[in-house]
This record gives structure tokens, C-alpha cells and sequence, in this order.
């Protein structure tokens, strides 16, 4: 990930994360919380040139669960089918047997996210999550078939990237999300220190919380980075136009790439961007 990849041409892959953990309704109405909503949603993105989905679960009222995840994944693959990568996540305080449940469900995702801080490293520490976790994580993960995707919400976390070393394989997939509780705060300055303690082999996406979504992922466009957009992230374009559907902000990042003379990611070159693993053709062992 590095700005001669922006001057090359190369291709750009495009993510949705149409829902959240941390926003309800109660902040948009139109925030999509059942699997059928958010996979008519992704349906929409993927149309707009989105190759990769990146879910959260939800219960029957709405609320953060992780457990449900596989229930969201069914309802894009069924709408989707192999056009759209799959992406699982769950919120900092999700119970780690949730998750790892829900990756042993159907479907497997493509891609799960491994959030690398903020971890224990001493006698004070700020989360219950120690540096063992991780690695044990990690290891599930790829011990599953499914790529990591390593969440880095601020600077220190840049450290457990560099310490978790040659778990990961030789490109790994990496995403920067600015605006985050504790974690770095959303400016173009912070993009650049942390774009550039990324590894220059990483695949990178970006994301950013609220009206800095747009600016912050346009700007690391711009130095070989992939942007992720969404309503996970941001539900209004300013303070009185909420955002009603995720393809439109799916659409001026699509735009914007167009403009710049640059193509989309399909699915199949998504999936060797991001090493993911060839899914079986259904009823033959053999790959596709």
C-alpha cells in the first residue's frame, strides 16, 4: 500500500459496512437492522462497484450480537452469491465464544475481524484483552480458512501489528478506522502517520467516523489505500440530511474512483488482493 500503487492504476477494492455497533435508530431511522435490510442494502453497494461486506449481527429488537452474524451472512450470500465477500465483526466487549461461534456457522465468512487494541501489555492496563488473545485469535482465524482483517484504531496498536509478525501472511489485510472511541482522532494528519507505519506489502483499507468518513477515506484513495464506507460509521451527510440508503455512500467513493481513471475490484481479483481463499464449487471437491 504505498502511492505508487495509486500511480500505477491499481485496481481499488471497495467495502460497505452497512451496519454497526455502536448507532441504532433511535439515531436513523433508516439504519438497516435485520438481515433482509442490511442484504437488500449490500445488494445495492455491490451494484455500485462494493466487493467486500462487512457485517455485524443483530437480535430481533435491533441490538449488538454477535451470535446472529451467521443469520446476516445467509441473507447476502442467498442475495449476493459469490459476487460479494463476507466480512464478520463484532464489537470490543463481544463475548470471544460469540464470535468464534459464529465463524463455525453457515456460511464461513471470507474475512473476519481481529481488532488489535487497546490490549494489556502491563500492570495497568485499559481492556481485558491481553496480547495472548490476540494471538489466539489470529490463530483461530487462520486456522479456519478465513483471512484476517486486523483492525487498528490508533498509533500503539501499529506495535501489536508489528509483533504478531510472521503469524501473518506475507500480505496482510489491514484496515485504519479513524474517529473511534480512544483511538485516533479523525484528521488528515493522523491518516498520514498511520498510513505510513502500515507495512508497504499490506492490503489497507480506511474508514472514518462521521463527516470525516468521506474526506479521510478519499484522501487515502489517493496514497494506495482501498476505502470502506457506510452506516456503521456514519448516518448523516451533514447535521440536518441523514443518510437514507448505504449505496449512496457507496456511490461518491465509486465516483470518485471512476473520475480518477481507476477500475473496481471484482470479486475474484478481491480475493486475490486480499489472499482469501477460493470457495468450493458447490457438490465438487474441486476449487473453482
Amino acid at each position: 500500500m504505498t502511492y505508487r500503487e495509486y500511480m500505477r492504476g491499481d485496481e481499488v477494492t471497495l467495502g460497505v459496512a452497512p451496519t454497526g455497533y455502536r448507532y441504532s435508530t433511535d439515531e436513523n431511522d433508516d439504519l438497516p437492522v435485520t438481515p433482509e435490510s442490511v442484504a437488500t442494502q449490500v445488494y445495492e453497494s455491490a451494484a455500485l462497484g462494493a466487493t467486500v461486506a462487512r457485517l455485524h449481527g443483530r437480535d430481533a429488537d435491533g441490538e449488538p450480537d454477535p451470535s446472529r452474524l451467521p443469520a446476516f451472512g445467509r441473507a447476502v450470500r442467498e442475495q449476493c452469491g459469490r459476487d460479494v465477500l463476507i466480512e464478520y465483526a463484532a464489537g470490543p466487549d463481544a463475548p470471544l465464544g460469540d464470535f468464534l461461534g459464529a465463524l463455525d456457522g453457515e456460511p464461513t465468512p471470507d474475512l473476519a475481524t481481529v481488532r488489535l487494541g487497546p490490549t494489556q501489555s502491563g500492570y495497568r492496563s485499559v481492556s481485558g484483552t491481553s496480547r495472548r488473545d490476540t494471538e489466539q485469535l489470529v490463530e483461530a482465524v487462520l486456522d479456519r480458512g478465513i483471512t484476517p482483517n486486523l483492525l487498528l484504531t490508533g498509533g500503539t496498536d501499529c506495535h501489536e501489528l508489528a509483533r504478531l509478525g510472521e503469524q501473518l501472511p506475507d500480505r496482510p489485510v489491514v484496515t485504519l478506522l479513524f474517529g473511534a472511541p480512544s483511538g485516533a482522532v479523525g484528521t488528515p494528519l493522523s491518516l498520514l502517520a498511520l498510513l505510513d507505519a502500515v507495512p508497504e506489502s499490506a492490503h489497507c483499507f480506511v474508514r472514518a467516523t462521521g463527516p470525516n468518513q468521506y474526506p479521510l477515506t478519499a484522501m487515502a484513495f489517493f496514497m494506495g489505500a482501498h476505502p470502506v464506507v457506510g452506516m456503521a460509521d456514519n448516518l448523516f451527510f451533514d447535521p440536518d440530511t441523514p443518510v437514507e440508503r448505504n449505496a449512496q455512500l457507496v456511490r461518491t467513493v465509486a465516483q470518485l474512483t471512476q473520475r480518477s481513471l481507476r477500475s473496481l475490484a471484482t470479486a475474484r481479483s478481491a480475493r486475490r488482493q486480499l489472499s482469501v481463499p477460493v470457495a468450493a464449487t458447490e457438490g465438487n471437491d474441486v476449487e473453482a
